[in-house]
Parts: structure tokens; sequence; C-alpha cells
């Protein structure tokens, strides 16, 4: 995600250990000079001091190394990671001619300049013993690309420039000589999840930006390998999986001019647009929620039903040739649905605060709580995966809310996989209020440890912004480390439309400190009370809105 994107979806690396007594083979010959003897162990100094002591572990010398993963390609930089375990405290270790400092539990992590064979040679000392391991990199290929990734949330964080957007041509590419008539197929009929409608976006590799739905039509203008690019409006053009849409006559449809549309109010407020399946877009901001409808006429707007949450509605006519539909909101929104009916008409369907009592902010909220991953994620420098440090990060966290008086659900209960797109399925369907998803973080083959990590929380959607800051704040007080702040991420979890959502990453896995921190049950009851109170303050603040 953003700048870390982390090694989540791997598994520890195959790698070469051999353990044994000083009258094993001939260690492989170093890349600096050769010490006169075994050196003296480094002591360990934590990143960061706000964090449980790393207990001590006294067992064999046997290296495993997690990263680099088995066949990566040697990293076109100078300097990288590299990190794991000796298997016991109070060892010294020589990775090259470099001398790294070795945790009290056998866990280190190192920062070094790239072999320039693309080999590591690992040799680690204790009381006579040696223990020794080799790891070598594939060697890069001009079509090599080193970069890291998140499975479990499914980033497009897009590069936007104009090297990473250019694809390369097939057979297929081209600009068609007259624009062609497009109609999604594939996808949901609703906007709601975030996950399972079809998105667009400005550039071809850059975030999303749109989302349709089943049946929107579109305006084709060229294929460049396996997309196509759609014009929207004037000036405008979208990128969008050409396996999305169907392609239909060589002449663009006409451009629809709607009657007046229409926005009721009460328990569930509308906004019902006659746009014959024109793309849009759905915008939402602290003043309300407006709807850009691309290449058509606005008409007036019928209006009725306004009460203390919607007091407005309105249209106007861009010079682009879209229509933009504005409903004003005393509150900010809690989310949206977003479907077409049988003949074409637009209904963004809005959704209202829940009644919150400011007293007792979680009574009464309805909260899915989702612990991140299985089968992918991160895996820290002693082997504990981030699957259970999320698992057992989301039953206490389940606890506390039910004992605060919320209606929980989770997405998995145990060591089980749960697809990606099936979770925030999960909350839509179950008509949650919010979506927290609970992960730990790592490190993209870009990244220094030593500088790169921190607390963070993810959103998305604009009306999940405050949720996002309420629960790094609280977070970070707890976690001691740098906190890196709410940030934008274009995430599964925190994209869809009918809920608040958030992804919290609290520590970094590989990190010595952090994955013990993990292991530790009263930090980890800690880390459940923080992103409780993280909610609870997110909802008092819409309680007084």
């Amino acid at each position: 995600m953003t700048v870390f994107r982390s090694l989540r979806g791997r598994v520890a690396a195959s790698l070469v250990v051999m353990a044994a007594s000083a009258a094993c083979r001939p260690a492989p010959p170093a890349t600096g000079p050769t010490p006169s003897g075994p050196p003296a162990p480094v002591a360990y100094v934590p990143l960061t001091a706000g964090l449980p002591a790393i207990p001590a572990v006294d067992a064999p010398l046997a290296i495993r190394i997690v990263a680099p993963e088995a066949g990566q390609t040697r990293p076109r930089r100078d300097s990288t990671f590299i990190y794991g375990t000796v298997g016991t405290g109070g060892a010294a270790l020589l990775i090259d001619s470099a001398q790294v400092p070795v945790a009290p539990n056998g866990a280190f992590i190192g920062y070094l300049p790239v072999p320039a064979d693309g080999v590591w040679r690992l040799r680690a000392f204790k009381n006579g013993q040696t223990a020794e391991a080799s790891y070598t990199y594939r060697a890069p290929t001009p079509a090599a690309s080193v970069t890291g990734s998140r499975a479990d949330t499914a980033t497009e964080t897009g590069r936007t420039d104009s090297a990473a957007a250019a694809p390369a041509r097939t057979a297929a590419s081209g600009v068609f000589a007259a624009p062609r008539a497009g109609t999604v197929r594939r996808g949901s009929d609703t906007l709601a999840t975030g996950s399972d409608a079809v998105y667009a976006r400005p550039t071809p590799t850059g975030v999303y930006k749109w989302f349709f739905p089943r049946g929107a039509r579109l305006t084709v203008l060229e294929r460049r390998g396996e997309q196509f690019r759609v014009r929207l409006a004037e000036g405008t053009t979208a990128w969008i999986d050409t396996a999305n849409v169907s392609l239909g006559a060589d002449a663009a449809p006409a451009a629809p001019t709607p009657p007046n549309a229409r926005f009721t109010g009460g328990a569930t407020p509308e906004l019902r647009i006659p746009a014959g399946f024109a793309p849009f877009l759905v915008e939402t901001d602290s003043a309300g929620v407006h709807v850009t409808v691309y290449g058509v006429t606005a008409g007036q707007v019928q209006a009725g039903g306004f009460d203390g949450f919607a007091t407005a509605a309105g249209a106007e006519q861009g010079s682009d040739g879209s229509a933009r539909y504005s409903v004003t909101l005393s509150r900010w929104l809690w989310g949206y649905k977003a479907f077409y009916e049988a003949d074409g008409t637009l209904v963004v369907r809005l959704r209202r605060p829940p009644n919150i009592d400011a007293a007792n902010p979680l009574r009464g909220i309805r909260i899915v709580v989702d612990p991140g991953h299985p089968p992918s994620g991160a895996i820290g420098p002693t082997g504990y995966h981030e699957k259970d440090a999320n698992l057992a990060i989301g039953l206490r966290l389940a606890e506390r809310l039910r004992a605060a008086g919320a209606d929980v659900r989770l997405t998995r209960t145990a060591d089980v996989v749960v697809d990606l797109g099936a979770r925030p399925a999960m909350a839509v369907a179950q008509d949650a209020d919010l979506l927290i998803s609970v992960h730990n973080n790592a490190f993209g083959e870009e990244a220094n440890p030593f500088h790169d990590h921190g607390t963070s929380t993810y959103w998305f959607q604009p009306f999940s912004r405050d949720l996002c800051r309420t629960l790094d704040r609280s977070i970070a007080a707890v976690t001691r480390i740098p906190d890196l702040g709410a940030r934008f991420g274009n995430l599964a979890l925190v994209r869809p439309t009918w809920m608040p959502s958030c992804l919290t990453e609290s520590l970094f896995m590989p990190i010595p400190e952090q994955e013990s921190a993990l292991r530790d049950p009263g930090f980890l009851d800690r880390l459940a009370e923080a992103h409780v109170a993280g909610i609870a303050e997110f909802l008092r603040m819409r309680a007084a809105r």
C-alpha cells in the first residue's frame, strides 16, 4: 500500500542452513575482511523504546532467512533489507562482512549493500558453535520488475507517471476509426461493497476512480493491450479492462436528455436520475453528495421530504457536457448505494447516520471486524504470521466491543481462508454500521526498515477519513512507534460505499521487537482497547453533528 507494499502472500524463504560445531566445513568466502576469530555479540537496540521487552531464547543455533523470499530477483538498488532468525539469543551474526545485532530471541534485521555477486553469506556464532547459511538471488533480466504487493488488500496504489502508463500494444491495439458503443457486462449490478463493481482509472495504471455497475453504457475510443480507453466527457477519458466491456456498433450511443430528476427524503433518501445507463461518478464531502452523470443534459430536481438530514437538492450543467446533481446534507453522509433500474434510471440511495448515544456511543452499533488474512500475509523474523496476530487482535477487539454494547460480527474466528471480496460483501449484506479491518504491516523491497516504519490507518471513501484519524491517534498512543497517520489507500477493505470503513496497520512484522510485541497477551489487550477507543471517539464525533 502506498509506500509500504508488503511481503503478504509469501511463505518463509527456502534456504541452505548448516548448524555444526567448530569442525563444520569452512565458511564460504566473505565479501570483506575476515575477522581473526568469532566476533563478540552486539547488543540489539530496539528501534523504538515503548514496546514490551523481547524475551530471551536459549536454543541451538539455526539460521532461517525469512526475507528475501525464495527465488527473488536481485534488487536494482544499492542496499536492501534481510531478516530472519539465528534461533537463539546471545549470538553474534555476520552477514557478508557486516556484523548485524541479534535480538534476545534470535531475531535479526539488517539493511545492507546488495551483494555484488547476488549471494548473501551468513555466519552465526555462540559458545564455540557456528551456523552458516547462504541465499542466492536470481539474476536480473531486462524485463524484471521488483515491486511489493499486498495480496490481501488488493492495492492499486496507482503510479501514474507516463512510463508506467503505457502498456505494450498487441495486434488488437489501436484507436478505432469511429467510436464504439460499449456496455459493462461483468461485475455487480449495484455499487455497495467497493470490490465487485467494475472499476476504471484515469490512466492505465492509475488509482481506481470510477465504479460502474453492470449495464453502464460507454463510448469506447481505443484499445491498448487488455484495456479500452473510454470517453466520459469533453477532456475526460478513463481506462477499463476489456474483459469487462462488450463492444457494439461502430457508433457511440446518442447522449440522452433526461427529464427532471427526483429527490425523496424520509427514512431512505434517494436521488433518482433518468440517466439512460450513462456512466457516473459519486463523490461525497462534508457538505453532501454529488453525482456527475457524463454525456447528459441536466434537468431540474423535483425535491421533497427535506428534514434535519437532507436540506436541499439541485443540478447544474457542466461545460464538458456532463450533468452534476447535488444533495446538501446537514451531517456527513454515512454511506450510499448506486444502481440502474430497468429503464436506465440511476438511483443513488443515501444512508443516514445510525442513532448514536454520545454517552454510550458503541451501544447498538453493528460492527464487522475483519482479522485480515489468510491465506496471505506478512511474516516476522522468528516465523510469526500476520494472520495469527490479526486474529488475536480481532478476537480481543470483538470481545471488548460487545462488552460496550456493540453488535459485532467477525469475518473469521479461526485460521480459515475467507475470500478477499467476500469480506466487504459480508459487511454490506449484514447492513453493518462500520467495517474495521485489522492488519499489521511489512516492507516493500524499496524500503529502509530503520526509517520506513510506523503506525498507520487507511481510508478510501471521504466519509471514512475521520474514523481512520481517530483510530490512528489511539493506536499510535499504544504502539509508541512513529505515527504515519491516516492515509488514502485504494484497498478492497476500505472501498465499500455503504458504511465507513478503516484498515489499521499497527506494527511492522519484520522488526524484531514489533513482532515480539504481537505475541505478548498484555500488549494485544492494550492494542484491542486502543481500537475500541478510536471507534468510540469517531462515533461521539458523529453524534455531535
